[in-house]
């Protein structure tokens, strides 16, 4: 019988459990009390894992799953969010740092554009980041730079810092987008958190004091120190 594991969100939250997830040996996973909307853009990265027998929505915790919240009474002590699911179930020694996310193929939305994308989000924002310095470099680097993430967040970036492009996507459809660009840059995001579990380089706005959620390692670049 599949185990059940339950977790309340924010997006970036339930990305940050899927190494525990599998860990644990893989099961169903439901998501409870979490916006629909986002329960429906992310859904099908999740089920892209291959250790995911299945994703509901529930407003309920059922009885006897496996509480994944319980993260959150080591986060915010600078450790990464992955260590912190880790931890919450005494897992020790598991290996997720080069990546954690499966693509079920290596999709290109964007065949034969050199592009670079980006995702900026009011979360965790550091007001003195100079995107407009950022976005320069990324044209420098790529043909078009697309922005990720919902319209609201699109239109407010358009408004202070730069016009870039609006690629609409799930989650999915983001990774694949992130796995192909010539370069990724974000702020503490859920997009972010796909960057990482992919494994690939990437740039980042890190909120000031705000380390938990980061890797720390080579492949990632803040931009705003």
């Amino acid at each position: 019988m599949d185990k059940v594991f339950t977790h309340s969100g924010a997006t970036g939250d339930i990305i940050f459990s899927l190494p525990t997830i599998k860990a644990m040996g893989g099961g169903k996973l439901i998501v409870t009390n979490f916006h629909k909307q986002r329960y429906e853009a992310v859904k099908p990265l999740i089920e892209a894992q291959e250790y995911i027998t299945g994703v509901e929505w529930a407003e309920q915790k059922p009885e006897g799953s496996i509480d994944l919240d319980k993260f959150r009474q080591y986060a915010g002590h600078h450790f990464n969010l992955v260590e912190a699911h880790l931890k919450a179930q005494n897992i020790i020694g598991y290996h997720w740092q080069d990546g954690w996310l499966t693509l079920p193929d290596n999709q290109q939305l964007l065949p034969g554009i050199k592009y670079a994308a980006i995702n900026r989000t009011t979360n965790y924002a550091d007001e003195n980041c100079d995107w407009i310095k950022e976005v320069e470099y990324l044209r420098s680097i790529s043909d078009v730079v697309f922005f990720i993430g919902y319209p609201e967040e699109y239109n407010l970036f358009c408004y202070k810092f730069a016009e870039v492009k609006y690629f609409p996507c799930n989650f999915l459809e983001a990774a694949h987008l992130m796995k192909n660009a010539v370069m990724f840059t974000g702020c503490y995001s859920a997009m972010s958190t796909i960057a990482m579990g992919l494994g690939i380089n990437y740039r980042l706005e890190q909120a000031p004091g705000h380390t938990c959620s980061s890797l720390l390692q080579p492949r990632e670049t803040i931009i705003n120190i």
